[in-house]
């Protein structure tokens, strides 16, 4: 099984590695991105991303550590805004978990696991079902 939007599930990895990264970069891509990427892009923070599982994700194991970090980035944008320097975010209590849970992630997305091989090929392939995408809409 396949993902429909591979390029899409490549945005949710960059966006995880600018996360667990220890500095997030002040060039583009910055946190902004990151943060669009993984919540906006994906509406994850107001839906399952168990809905998206053969659309961007393989299975419930990524979904669930989807869900994780998406739970960890809301809570900071929660505490700081969505409008707060990229260096409020950072400095946030909560930060090293949404670090901690964003390298979990990506570890999970790319399939570093008991079926690792199956996984990685599995995500490369496009999988079509019918529906419309995931749409985008705005802010952080």
């Amino acid at each position: 099984m396949g993902v429909e939007w591979p390029g899409r599930r490549e945005d949710v990895l960059n966006a995880l590695d600018i996360l667990a990264s220890a500095t997030p970069s002040a060039e583009w891509p910055t946190l902004t991105e990151a943060v669009h990427w993984l919540v906006d892009d994906t509406f994850w923070d107001a839906r399952d991303p168990k809905e998206d599982i053969g659309a961007l994700l393989v299975d419930e194991h990524e979904a669930a550590a989807i869900r994780s970090v998406v739970s960890a980035v809301v809570a900071v944008s929660q505490r700081q805004g969505p409008t707060a320097s990229d260096q409020a975010w950072l400095d946030d209590s909560g930060w090293p978990m949404v670090q901690k849970l964003a390298a979990r992630a990506a570890t999970a997305l790319r399939g570093f696991g008991g079926d690792a091989a199956r996984r990685r090929e599995d995500a490369a392939q496009p999988h079509h079902r019918s529906g419309v995408g995931p749409g985008r809409r705005g802010g952080r």
